[in-house]
């Protein structure tokens, strides 16, 4: 039992803070651990993953600008191989520069030689690739297409006729053959409508002295070659130009090409 006699006692009982007075010491709570959450935590394993994945991120974009600039620049070839082409084979004293017809334009010819020069470049590095689901064969099979497509796409750009002052060239990759202007044995002029209006051509049919080879080839009269055309009819002679209808007539006659009394005098043409 407890005494409570004892004077003491009271004060044993009771606690004094300031000027609070309680019967027992309040609990003092340990303060818990704060909990970080997964997001904040970062280790260095994660740091150097993190860093890694980045650079694998940057090489992609690499990858892509490297082939987008490829394109871009092949577009632009294609885009102007014609003038590309004109600028390498047109002869100084050259009147008229024409391209010949057919698929075979350096257009096509840029594609045939972009697309066989990147699979050459992939079909060789293959054979060097054990690990590739290709056979041998068929690897050297794709260089060997790569090749053709290659020569045919640079062989349409030895593909044209070039008017000079005194001859005409017909020239292809394998053969170059010459004429002069006296064996032009025929010149049309016709028109052919183009949109809502009309448009002028002119074609010329050539004869090799010796040979029964023939060529034709048909201009189209625009202002900027008008000039020339009439250059090359003062180089023929007028016993061969005998095709030409009063609506071509009219048309030269509308271009400001010649007159009607010296287009119908040109051609002997009698109304």
């Amino acid at each position: 039992m407890k005494n409570t006699n004892d004077p003491n006692y009271n004060e044993k009982e009771k606690v004094t803070l300031g000027e609070e007075t309680f019967e027992k010491l309040p609990e003092v709570q340990e303060e818990k651990p704060v909990k970080h959450e997964e997001s904040e935590i970062i280790e260095v394993d994660e740091v150097l993953v993190a860093e890694e994945g980045e650079g694998k991120k940057i090489r992609k974009p690499g990858r892509m600008k490297f082939f987008g600039i490829l394109a871009a620049i092949i577009a632009v070839i294609t885009i102007f191989s014609e003038a590309i082409r004109e600028m390498i084979f047109k002869a100084e004293d050259s009147l008229l520069f024409l391209p010949k017809g057919g698929i075979f334009i350096p257009p096509v010819g840029v594609i045939l030689i972009s697309i066989g020069v990147i699979l050459t470049i992939i079909a060789f590095i293959s054979l060097f690739n054990r690990r590739g689901k290709l056979s041998k064969q068929q690897k050297w099979v794709s260089v060997l297409i790569g090749i053709v497509l290659v020569v045919i796409g640079v062989s349409t750009f030895f593909r044209f006729v070039d008017f000079r002052g005194n001859t005409i060239v017909d020239r292809t990759m394998l053969t170059n053959t010459s004429y002069t202007y006296l064996e032009v044995v025929e010149v049309n002029a016709y028109v052919q409508p183009e949109g809502e209006g009309n448009s002028l051509f002119y074609n010329y049919n050539l004869q090799k002295s010796g040979s029964g080879k023939t060529r034709s080839y048909d201009v189209k009269i625009t202002d900027k070659n008008m000039d020339d055309v009439k250059s090359i009819d003062s180089r023929i002679s007028n016993s061969v130009r005998n095709n030409i209808n009063s609506s071509a007539v009219d048309e030269m006659v509308k271009l400001g090409m010649y007159s009607r009394d010296e287009a119908l005098k040109l051609f002997n043409f009698e109304e």
